[in-house]
């Protein structure tokens, strides 16, 4: 009796962990074609393979307009937690599941390839969330204004009106051209929780390197003015030589210290900022257009205690468009005819009234 007990248990167990777990769902071609597919992977082979057998083996979504062939896993990739883990991060993050959102299927095919390095790097920045919220918002006065104190040439520039999309450099071997995919998690702490995707370019050692990778970017503030970061970014090697090459003990110690280079420059022009030097602010060409001029004045507002939220500048960019429209001139009424009322006497002689 006992072992039977314990076998209806143990059954019972199964059963139960079997119907909490995570059921494929199927995406219809009605949904997805194959067409609306192949577009999407750039018509290339590898590309769909890695994006279906991906999409199924770590988040059990399963295309109708993947062919077997497509949804075959690569030999060499063990879909475990630890590879499947970028792809459930993503999801949690609140990222888009639909093909036609922007960049989903560039990420995910690449997240389903067999190569990948992942670094990261963690610190503090003497900024409040406010701040960091006015620099991120407004990325071109903020390159120039580390320009400013620091006689560096780091470019930042919007390549979209929602400022989604965005260029920059350090001027000195590293470069990009990114979309800001999330800006929160799921909803929760705006600015503070953040992922990128975009394709980069850099300079390090003797080797000019290209490629594509997805970076989270989490901070929280810790203290005044300590914002603490931690940025992870997962990058996708073209092949095994590169992959080799970026696995590299040495390699990986470089690209770090190109991004505390990025960090301290951060630092520097803070310390000098809130030190009270406003000298560059006044002698900088460039922070001297009516532009940057305004930006200055807001910053000192928002590093005054001033609130100042993400996409604030977009919407104060719209309301200047539309208070600087031309307004429509507005023609004078024309004087009309005046209608006779039915009181008047000659429309009373002029009615006719028809009798049965």
């Amino acid at each position: 009796m006992r072992f039977s007990f314990l076998s209806v248990c143990i059954g019972f167990v199964l059963a139960f962990g079997t119907s909490m777990s995570y059921a494929t769902k199927s995406v219809s071609s009605s949904e997805v074609s194959r067409r609306q597919l192949l577009m999407k992977t750039k018509n290339n082979a590898d590309n769909m393979r890695s994006f279906c057998s991906g999409m199924y083996k770590c988040l059990d979504i399963k295309y109708e307009a993947c062919t077997e062939a497509d949804l075959k896993p690569w030999p060499k990739i063990e879909y475990d937690n630890e590879f499947c883990g970028p792809y459930k991060e993503i999801v949690k993050r609140g990222f888009s599941l639909d093909v036609n959102a922007p960049m989903m299927t560039d990420i995910f095919m690449r997240l389903g390839r067999q190569y990948r390095a992942i670094y990261s790097s963690e610190g503090t920045l003497p900024l409040e969330v406010n701040e960091i919220s006015y620099l991120f918002d407004n990325m071109p006065f903020t390159a120039d204004l580390i320009n400013a104190y620091l006689e560096s040439e780091y470019t930042l520039e919007y390549n979209s009106l929602n400022r989604r999309y965005f260029s920059g450099s350090n001027g000195h071997g590293l470069s990009g051209d990114f979309y800001w995919a999330l800006q929160d998690s799921a909803g929760t702490k705006t600015m503070l929780r953040n992922m990128f995707f975009g394709y980069g370019y850099a300079q390090i050692l003797k080797w000019s390197l290209k490629g594509t990778a997805v970076a989270y970017l989490d901070m929280d503030l810790v203290a005044p003015r300590k914002l603490k970061y931690k940025l992870t970014a997962v990058v996708f090697p073209a092949n095994s030589v590169l992959n080799s090459i970026m696995q590299l003990r040495v390699f990986k110690s470089v690209v770090n210290s190109k991004i505390d280079d990025v960090v301290n420059d951060i630092k520097k022009a803070a310390s000098m900022y809130y030190g009270g030097n406003r000298k560059p602010l006044k002698e900088n060409a460039k922070l001297q257009t009516p532009e940057n001029k305004r930006h200055i004045a807001e910053y000192d507002k928002v590093v005054a205690g001033g609130s100042w939220k993400l996409g604030d500048a977009e919407r104060l960019d719209r309301s200047r468009m539309e208070l600087s429209k031309p307004k429509p001139v507005v023609k004078p009424a024309e004087p009309k005819e005046k209608k006779e009322t039915i009181e008047s006497p000659d429309f009373r002689a002029n009615t006719y009234i028809i009798k049965e």
